[in-house]
């Protein structure tokens, strides 16, 4: 049976420029095997919902 890991991210945008930082901290837990299950938008900003599998090498 497959075991995941959860993260909640936060992301404030203010400015065009967030939306670069937000992509830019995206792409490195991609690089760590994060997937984003979904984002919400709220007044602020976006929360946004991340997922990685557990292997024995994780733990």
């Amino acid at each position: 049976m497959k075991r995941f890991e959860y993260d909640i991210l936060f992301f404030e945008v203010k400015k065009q420029k967030d939306y670069g930082e937000m992509r830019r901290i995206l792409n490195e837990r991609g690089a760590e095997c994060w997937e984003v299950i979904t984002a919400e938008a709220g007044d602020y900003g976006y929360t946004t919902f991340v997922k990685r599998e557990i292997t024995e090498t994780s733990t």
